[in-house]
């Protein structure tokens, strides 16, 4: 049996751990207090507050005297919260412990987990009934209470050793601690101040309700989080359930509507029934905006089941110590009445993550995978800009597969035999390899493939490419230099010339050389015959510009959408409202930095002249057609890396193309002489044998002198009257 020998007794006040030390049953101590207790650190540690448990001691030097730093699933275990008391003895010579059993808290488990849970508990202290959470290997956060635990009589617990034999029952703990969320706020990056504003609102009522009584007046039970789809929204929840040790209900708006009158209203009620008989609680109702949308425009079902949500809300009855958040991407569908004070008072949004929450994000779900010493994190971090939470988490899976396959090999893969997965380490080239097959869920709607290419695939515009350098690049490689002289990143570039000469292979340069995220939008697909659709379409393209940033926003065939209003005739007033809508958006762009719009035209004169303004597109850019002496590097770029014969000149051929053709007339004339060059070989050999395949000089002759032919026909062609 272990002996307790307390030196000193300790009484000391709960605060929260740093975020990369949790889920590793640690202890940290200011190292006065650890000396003053007998301890040293990575003594077990014994913690007496509503129940007891035991940690491992560390120290730091940013510890404050007095202060015992407690992770929440310590806290759980101890049955305090921050700001408590609590005792704190050594445990000198811990008893190593013969057999755990542990059940899962939450969803059942797999029995092939029992092999990758050992090594995760190796060291860890634990009392019966304690709950022990760590990074799942499948991804998130795995929770396990130890229901029994041997030798029986350990009233201070025991440390699991090598030889400590692990069972993991079948099935969910019978009796956890508490129904709450799984993760705690130590799980989640990139949201420091949204977790700050969270804090604020509903963890300090929930932890010293005292507050709120000597102010005489309730706390705010209500906030609304909105944001992009994959943002972290649930997981606040859930952890907010965590850190104030409060039951969590979870509910999904869609599960409420019921089939007959009055099922949907009475599982509303059912749900803050059970949560004010379990307060503190948090009731959590994800896609809100299908039980609150905007009454105006609702069913006569869905106005009754706004009526008793708003009822539950802030009805006759006290709701108690019940916290109420609800989760929705369409804030503009919910009922206006559900966001006054009383309700959900606080409107939070989830923001996509910069590159520094990024980073926080992919060390919280890297923790625990086996990653080679070259990956480098921050690398990733940039490289995955557009990217939410969900397509981080997506990611590191897709880098799991990546790793298996390189590992193992696909067909060994298929095989039933079994493989040692301890030969699995994954690299930097899986994990980069990952990025580029994840589509971030912003951009899906407007997915282009950009080319890794830079401006040097560009023959010629170099004045294009110097504007482009200036309105972008630099901003992005130096931006304290810019933010010191008041610039911001965001701007806008016009491009305009004749079709075909490079603008929209200009603007995927510009993005692919900056590191952003490139979304494109042909000026007509905004449009719509709804009204109100295409000032909608606008909008949300904008935003979605915004959230990725850094981002290139390319608008191609911009005069479609941004026409002269001056010459919209009569029953075309919504493209002037387009117009207008798209005015006031590129207006507001300003004050988010990031975003670089790059429109294209063959038509300028068609353009509002509003849009040519400094401030909105005020850098015009002519894409003019290429000089003759740039047509021979344009022709060997486009014929690329095919084998050609030792004595081909091009120059000599380039003498009997036209004038006045575009890059991506050269570009078809590339095309014409592999065509020519196939249709040659497969004469001499029908059977379509490779060997011996190249190009020849003639097939470019032929291909310079039918453009030539082309651009003469095209020349003499007659005018069509007007009808």
């Amino acid at each position: 049996m272990s002996r307790v020998i307390a030196r000193y007794d300790q009484v000391l006040t709960v605060a929260n751990l740093p975020d990369q030390l949790a889920h590793k049953g640690l202890v940290v101590f200011h190292e006065h207090d650890l000396r003053e207790l007998g301890a040293s650190p990575g003594d077990e540690i014994l913690l007496k507050g509503g129940r007891k448990t035991t940690g491992v001691a560390r120290i730091s030097p940013s510890a404050n005297p007095g202060i015992i730093y407690l992770d929440a699933t310590t806290r759980l275990n101890a049955s305090s919260r921050t700001g408590d008391s609590l005792e704190a003895e050594l445990i000198e010579k811990p008893r190593t412990l013969d057999r755990v059993f542990f059940a899962p808290v939450g969803e059942e488990l797999e029995g092939d987990m029992q092999d990758l849970i050992g090594p995760n508990l190796l060291g860890r202290t634990l009392c019966r009934g304690d709950h022990i959470t760590f990074p799942s290997p499948c991804g998130g956060i795995l929770e396990l209470q130890a229901e029994k635990v041997r030798p029986i009589m350990l009233p201070n617990g025991g440390v699991i050793g090598p030889g400590t034999q692990i069972e993991l029952l079948g099935r969910r703990a019978r009796r956890p601690l508490l129904e709450t969320g799984d993760v705690s706020f130590a799980d989640i990056g990139g949201l420091d101040e949204v977790v700050e504003k969270i804090q604020e609102v509903a963890v300090v009522p929930l932890l010293h309700p005292e507050i709120f009584l000597r102010g005489g007046k309730p706390p705010i039970r209500g906030v609304l989080l909105h944001g992009e789809p994959g943002t972290g929204k649930s997981l606040l929840a859930r952890a907010l359930a965590r850190e104030t040790q409060a039951t969590f209900h979870s509910i999904s708006a869609p599960e409420i509507i019921g089939g007959s009158v009055g099922a949907s209203e009475a599982a509303l009620r059912e749900l803050f029934s059970e949560a004010r008989q379990d307060a503190p609680s948090v009731v959590f109702i994800d896609e809100i905006d299908a039980i609150a949308p905007d009454r105006q425009m609702a069913t006569e079902m869905s106005r009754r089941l706004v009526s008793q949500l708003l009822t539950l809300l802030d009805g006759m009855e006290e709701r108690g110590q019940v916290v109420v958040i609800g989760a929705t991407n369409r804030l503009s569908d919910i009922d206006p009445a559900v966001n006054r004070s009383g309700r959900f008072e606080r409107v939070i949004e989830c923001p996509v993550p910069d590159s520094d929450g990024r980073l926080e994000i992919l060390e919280i779900h890297t923790r625990g995978m086996p990653l080679h010493q070259d990956v480098d994190l921050d690398e990733l971090a940039e490289l995955s800009v557009g990217f939410v939470g969900a397509d981080i988490d997506h990611l590191c899976r897709e880098g799991v597969y990546r790793a298996a396959n390189r590992t193992f090999g696909f067909d060994r893969l298929l095989d039933v035999d079994e493989i040692d997965a301890t030969e699995l380490e994954i690299l930097r080239d899986d994990l980069v390899e990952a990025v580029g097959r994840i589509r971030p869920s912003l951009k899906r709607r407007h997915e282009v493939e950009v080319e890794n290419v830079g401006f040097e695939s560009i023959i010629g515009q170099e004045k294009a490419k110097t504007v482009l350098q200036e309105k972008l690049l630099l901003p992005l490689q130096f931006p304290e230099i810019h933010a010191a002289a008041g610039l911001s990143i965001g701007s806008g570039v016009l491009l305009y010339g004749p079709p075909g000469t490079g603008k929209t292979a200009l603007a995927r340069a510009a993005a692919n050389v900056s590191g952003a995220q490139f979304l494109s939008v042909k000026g007509p697909e905004l449009m719509s015959m709804w009204v109100g659709e295409s000032e909608r379409a606008v909008r949300t393209i904008m935003d979605k510009a915004r959230k990725m940033a850094p981002c290139v926003l390319f608008f191609d065939e911009f005069d479609s959408l941004g026409s002269d209003r001056n010459g919209v005739g009569p029953g075309h007033a919504s493209k002037r409202d387009v117009v207008n809508q798209l005015l006031a958006e590129i207006d507001g762009i300003d004050s988010r930095d990031g975003v670089l719009i790059i429109a294209a035209t063959n038509q300028k004169d068609l353009i509002d002249p509003a849009f040519l303004r400094h401030g909105r597109l005020g850098s015009h850019i002519e894409v003019s057609l290429p000089e003759r002496d740039e047509y021979e590097a344009i022709l060997d770029l486009h014929l690329g890396d095919v084998k050609r014969s030792d004595d081909i000149d091009l120059s000599s051929s380039i003498g009997k193309m036209p004038d006045g053709i575009s890059g991506a007339d050269i570009a078809g004339v590339a095309i014409r002489v592999k065509e020519n060059a196939v249709k040659r070989h497969l004469e001499s050999n029908p059977e379509g044998d490779t060997d011996g395949f190249m190009v020849e000089q003639a097939d470019i002759d032929s291909a310079c002198e039918e453009a030539r032919g082309t651009a003469a026909i095209a020349a003499e062609w007659p005018s069509l009257p007007l009808l």
